[in-house]
Formats: C-alpha cells, sequence, structure tokens
C-alpha cells in the first residue's frame, strides 16, 4: 500500500493561537454559564477555578507530550504512542464521535437562531447553513484557519468589551456588590454538591483547546505552536471565565439569571446598553458557528489519522492534491452529522439524546488517557497529572450523584466498552503509521 499524500502546511503561528484562543469560547460560555450560575451560586467560582486548573492541567500534559512524541503532535497521536494502538483506536473513535455530535448540535442551533430572519424551510436552513460551513473548509486549510482566526477574533473582543463595560459600571453606579453576592441565600445557596455537580457543565463549555494540537500538524513548526498555545490557557481561563464570571456574580443578583438565558445580555440590559441584544445575538451566532467551523475541521483530521492507522477504512486516507484536504473524511463527517441533527427531529428522546449524553464522558476519558499517557511517558513530577486525575474522579463522581447526568456516565462507560470491543474483533488494514517509539 502506498503511503498517504501530505496534508498541507499552511497554518501559521497566528492561526494556531486563536484557534486556541477560541476553542474554550464557544455558545456554551455565553449561555451555557447560566445553568451553572444558577446553580451553584455565587461560590460557583470555584467550580470554574476547578475546572479550569484541570484544562490547564491537560494542556500541560499534551504539550509535555508533544516535547517527546515528534512527528505525533496530535494528542490522539500522543495517547497512542505512550499506551498503545488499543487506546489510541478508543481515544480516535470517542473524539471523533463527540465532535460528529457537536456538530450537529450546534448546525441545530445555528439553523434556529437564522429561521426568524431568513425565510426558507428550517431543514433547507439547516443543510444550507452546513453546506456553507463545508464549503469553508473544503476551499483550504488556510481558509478553515483564517475564518477561525476571526470567528475568534470577534469572541475575545466581545468579552473585552463586555469586560470593559462590566468595570465601568461597578466604577460609575452605585452596585450593592456584597448584597448581590451574600444576601440572596448566601454564598453557597445550594451547598457544596451543587459545586461539584457544576464542574462538568462547566467544563463542557471549556472544550475545544485540544484542536490547536491536530491543527498545529498543518502548520510550519508544530511542536513551536502547541507549546506557545497551550502556554495561553491559564491567561484564557483567567480573563475569560473567571473575569467575566466574577463581574456577572458582582454587578446582578445571581437569583435573576434564568437557565438557557444569556447572563451577558442580561448584565447589558440592567445597564442599558444600547443594542446589546443584536449584538449579544451575533455574538452567540459567531460562537456557533466558530464551533461548527472547528467540528468539521477537526472531525476530517481525526478520520485521516484513524485511518492512516488501520483504525479506519483506507479510503479516508485520499487527499485531494490541489488543496491537500482530505476531502472523503470530511464529506463522510458531515455526513454523520447531518444524521446526528436529523435524529433531533426524528428520534430526539432516544438517537440523539444517546449521542449528546456520550459527549461528557468521552470528554473526562480522553483527559484521563493523555494524563495516564503522560504519567507513563513522562513519570517525572507527577504531581500535576495526580491532581488532574484527582479532579476527573470529582467530575465523575459528581455526575454519578446528579440523576441528570448520571446517565452520561453510565452510557458513555457503555460505549467505551463496546468500542473496545470492536477493537478486538474488527478486522482492521494496516498501519500506515510508524509507532515505533
Amino acid at each position: 500500500m502506498t503511503e498517504p499524500d501530505q496534508l498541507a502546511q499552511s497554518l501559521r503561528t497566528r492561526h494556531i493561537v486563536m484557534i486556541a484562543l477560541g476553542g474554550v469560547i464557544g455558545a456554551g460560555f455565553f449561555i451555557g454559564s447560566s445553568a451553572a450560575l444558577s446553580m451553584g451560586g455565587p461560590a460557583v467560582i470555584v467550580s470554574y477555578v476547578l475546572a479550569g486548573l484541570l484544562v490547564w492541567l491537560v494542556n500541560s500534559m499534551m504539550r509535555d507530550l508533544a516535547s517527546v512524541t515528534p512527528g505525533r503532535a496530535s494528542f490522539l497521536g500522543q495517547i497512542r504512542h505512550a499506551l498503545g494502538d488499543r487506546f489510541g483506536f478508543v481515544a480516535g473513535w470517542t473524539y471523533w464521535l463527540t465532535w460528529v455530535t457537536v456538530i450537529g448540535v450546534e448546525a441545530i442551533a445555528v439553523t434556529s437562531m437564522l429561521t426568524p430572519y431568513i425565510p426558507v424551510p428550517y431543514a433547507v436552513l439547516e443543510l444550507l447553513v452546513l453546506g456553507a460551513m463545508t464549503a469553508v473548509n473544503l476551499l483550504s486549510v488556510k481558509g478553515y484557519g483564517e475564518f477561525e482566526y476571526w470567528f475568534s477574533a470577534i469572541k475575545v473582543l466581545a468579552i473585552i468589551v463586555f469586560s470593559g463595560i462590566g468595570f465601568w459600571a461597578l466604577g460609575v453606579h452605585s452596585i450593592p456588590v456584597k448584597e448581590n453576592l451574600f444576601s440572596h441565600g448566601g454564598v453557597l445557596p445550594h451547598g457544596l454538591l451543587a459545586l461539584l455537580a457544576v464542574i462538568p457543565t462547566v467544563l463542557f463549555s471549556m472544550g475545544g483547546s485540544e484542536i490547536a494540537t491536530v491543527a498545529a500538524v498543518e502548520s510550519d513548526n508544530t511542536e513551536r505552536n502547541i507549546a506557545r498555545a497551550t502556554r495561553t490557557i491559564p491567561l484564557r481561563i483567567g480573563v475569560f471565565y473567571l473575569v467575566t464570571i466574577s463581574l456577572i456574580l458582582c454587578l446582578v443578583p445571581w437569583t435573576d439569571i434564568v437557565p438557557g438565558q444569556s447572563p451577558f445580555l442580561l448584565v447589558l440590559n440592567r445597564f442599558h446598553v444600547p443594542f446589546a441584544g443584536l449584538a449579544m445575538g451575533v455574538v452567540i451566532l459567531v460562537a456557533a458557528l466558530s464551533s461548527l467551523n472547528s467540528g468539521i475541521y477537526v472531525t476530517s483530521r481525526i478520520l485521516y489519522e484513524l485511518a492512516e492507522t488501520g483504525d479506519a477504512p483506507s479510503t479516508f486516507l485520499v487527499v485531494e492534491p490541489k488543496t491537500q484536504l482530505p476531502r472523503r473524511a470530511l464529506l463522510a463527517s458531515v455526513g454523520s452529522s447531518i444524521f446526528v441533527a436529523a435524529t433531533a427531529v426524528l428520534s430526539p428522546g432516544l438517537i440523539f439524546a444517546v449521542l449528546v449524553s456520550l459527549t461528557g464522558g468521552f470528554m473526562l476519558f480522553n483527559n484521563a488517557l493523555l494524563v495516564l499517557g503522560r504519567l507513563k511517558i513522562m513519570p517525572r513530577k507527577p504531581v500535576g497529572a495526580y491532581v488532574a486525575l484527582a479532579l476527573i474522579a470529582m467530575a465523575i463522581i459528581a455526575m454519578m450523584i446528579q440523576p441528570e447526568t448520571r446517565s452520561q456516565i453510565e452510557m458513555g462507560a457503555f460505549a467505551i466498552i463496546v468500542i473496545l470491543l470492536a477493537e478486538r474483533f474488527l478486522p482492521r488494514a494496516k498501519s500506515l503509521q510508524n509507532n515505533a517509539p
């Protein structure tokens, strides 16, 4: 069998940095944070600190593994190199399934936002949205990088502007900060258990930073760009999450926050910021399109990588000569996402619900594999790895305690067992990748 064609190397450092910056800022941050705030109260900031610490530690593990696994910079390649082909197979397919589901969910979100303004049938509009973002990814890898660069820039600018307005409001208006924090049921209105229960929700909103390691494979300097991207994690978490969430808690009573509605928009409306609704709607739309754009990109590259290691059909190794894109892998991933979106209508309470539920458990599983891989390959200075494993265990326990999230762990564990059995019994193609240490 011939060696697969080489993917493009046209992403630049600025693309990788902005992909990393935008990775943890999705629509879940601008809307989904409302659920965390209403569940945890003012002390939810502790949940954000713990979740942020885990994201930072896992990214540190990726950086460390990248330094000792040259040519295998994707975090899936790192897991395979450290823990073997079996875990590489499971990690790859669980990650692919997670992002295929995310694409379907984000396509539904974008379509729902556009439906009031574009008078075409819902299904047609959904296909148009997916078609447009697929076309962006089919242009070139640099095209994906440019779109994501500007999408991320808009999200970052929105957070900076919001923070500026928040600090302005604290300085100009007589805001009862102490009352907002302490007089609505106290700092811990629902107890310590609620803080643990919030962690999975916060973790999911922070997911996506690992995309930078996948994208860096198609950049001009893989190892350097991974190191640069992962170094910005503490800054991102500190500025984007902790500062903005703290401002929201200081500016409005947490009891005014309604799950499913943007707390950012609540603050802006409270202080009569002009065009706040329109501006926030645009930002949320951009965040959803950014997740859609990145999802199409990363699923195609993961499917290509799985084919390269013999874990997926070799047909997905074909690279279009002119653009150096894995077109078949890309179209197959988008087609699978269309199926996910269709199940939201055809089987919302079974297939779609199961697929969405799997993503939380899969995310924690892959994070745990990265940490275990770091411990095996680089056993020195293990404290950070053990702290990360403790935080992952804490998140799993919290999900098991809460009835609404318990099924995510149970179904995730069952799906992982099924994928392990598939690795054991399904025929596999010969690997085209040199997996020697």
